[in-house]
């Protein structure tokens, strides 16, 4: 085994954190920038000129407003028209505040401000005030013949909750630039941590061979430094779990030979056993019985190790041969299953009987032999069930029996390698534990997959379903 390449170098922090820390940076300025830039042309937009244009327009009305003092209707009408045509909220008062017509909820001038003399000169007073709110105006109507301030005109250019308004729909204006200026950032880091994510669940899922992908040059920043970490990891796991692979495939074929040799020391002494039992004739054969029984259970034992290797070697099969071992071939269902129920006593249906799968039908055979085979030990005398059903794009293949069944929280422990329930620990009745995942690498070398359910009619025992892809026709 290869050792594992050396880290990459660490791309400096200035990768991932400068990207976000521009991207703040550059919004939270665009943002001052412009909230300074609105909240200046609201105050440049009612500075002197502004307030010069209303008093020239005010002049022309000046007269009138004097006028019609005495005429409320036709005070009111001027005032509406006024309000009109310099777009402002206006009210007329008296010098006590008694509203003569307009809007009554605007403030009146101040009694005591300093410039209130403005209004006797004929100039207009304004009112500035806080949170950029547009100042108010005051004018001063005067006695034509006394020359004295007898009214006050005060104008709001401001509506109701205008401002209020105008400044949510800014900071809502504000808030949308900055989501879009972090937009891009966000977007890159979710998507590369996503991919990140999935590449790490599919060798988390025992896909050692997948690799994250990573820029020409190298880890950029610290996330491609994360995807070249899971690189790493994943070939180090790669090497040492091919290594034991191939070490116990290696090992198992070895131990072929030397079983194979007891095997055979152990047939002859089993007919050097009847030799000597035929020897001794009527006199006492109880030790010749001894070493019998102890030939036959060392034959069961050599038997056991037998069927352990061909099961290590069938596992390294899929595990380590391209494509998993399978040799594809079609296999006709009916005639195939047909087969192996008349092994175990089994009550064979397909549905339809043409049906036709791809699969290795030595693979196949040892899968659906090694569930026959549990259900036959569960259930001595019992029913067996070898069922095939097209459901969609797949053969659904059904084994089940009337053995005491597999309790749900069993149901995915039994096809874990060298497990075996607590009913099934003895010799007798179970191998060593292979032979259910042995089930499984076979159906997902296929494509397909298995599964312990419940029996359908609700009775008691075992139930496997075996799912893999139906043959496809040209």
């Amino acid at each position: 085994m290869s050792p594992p390449a050396p880290a990459p170098a660490r791309p400096p922090t200035s990768g991932l954190f400068r990207r976000i820390y521009l991207t703040f940076v550059g919004t939270v300025v665009v943002f001052a920038a412009l909230s300074g830039l609105l909240f200046f042309s609201i105050a440049n937009h009612f500075g002197p000129e502004w307030v010069a244009e209303l008093d020239d327009a005010f002049e022309g009305a000046r007269e009138r407003l004097v006028a019609d003092l005495d005429d409320p209707e036709a005070l009111a009408e001027e005032l509406t028209a006024l309000s009109r045509e310099l777009d402002l909220r206006l009210v007329l008062r008296t010098l006590d505040g008694r509203v003569l017509a307009g809007d009554p909820n605007l403030p009146p001038p101040p009694p005591r401000h300093r410039r209130i003399a403005r209004l006797r000169n004929g100039q207009p007073m304004v009112i500035r005030r806080q949170r950029l709110n547009p100042p108010l105006i005051h004018w001063g109507l005067m006695d034509p013949r006394s020359g004295e301030v007898i009214a006050v005109l005060t104008g709001d250019p401001s509506e109701p909750g205008r401002m209020r308004w105008l400044f949510v729909g800014a900071g809502l204006g504000l808030l949308v630039i900055l989501a879009l200026g972090a937009l891009p950032l966000a977007r890159s880091l979710v998507r590369r941590l996503a991919q990140v994510e999935s590449g790490a669940e599919r060798i988390a899922g025992g896909d050692l061979g997948h690799r994250l992908p990573l820029p020409a040059g190298g880890p950029a920043d610290e996330v491609d430094a994360l995807a070249a970490t899971f690189n790493r990891m994943a070939e180090r796991l790669q090497g040492l779990v091919g290594g034991q692979r191939i070490l116990l495939a290696n090992v198992s074929h070895e131990l072929r030979t030397p079983v194979a040799r007891m095997r055979v020391l152990v047939e002859i002494l089993e007919e050097r056993a009847e030799r000597l039992r035929a020897q001794i004739g009527d006199g006492d054969p109880t030790t010749v019985d001894r070493l019998g029984r102890g030939l036959r259970d060392l034959t069961d034992d050599l038997r056991e190790i037998e069927g352990l290797i061909a099961d290590l070697l069938t596992s390294g099969k899929l595990e380590l041969a391209e494509g998993g071992g399978v040799e594809r071939a079609p296999i006709d269902v009916a005639e195939f299953l047909g087969r192996l129920g008349d092994r175990f006593a089994a009550d064979v249906r397909v549905d339809p009987p043409g049906l036709e799968l791809d699969g290795d039908p030595m693979l196949l055979g040892r899968l659906l032999s090694n569930l026959l085979a549990n259900g036959r030990r569960a259930c001595p005398d019992g029913a067996i069930e070898l069922q095939a059903r097209a459901e969609g794009a797949e053969v659904v293949l059904v084994v089940q029996d009337e053995g005491p069944g597999i309790e749900p929280a069993n149901r995915e422990v039994v096809f874990e390698p060298f497990s075996r329930l607590d009913g099934a620990r003895d010799r007798d009745r179970g191998g060593v534990g292979l032979g259910l995942y042995l089930c499984r690498q076979i159906a997902r070398a296929h494509g397909g997959t298995i599964r312990v359910e419940d029996r359908p009619d609700g009775r008691r025992g075992a139930r496997f379903v075996i799912r893999l892809p139906q043959r496809r026709t040209a």
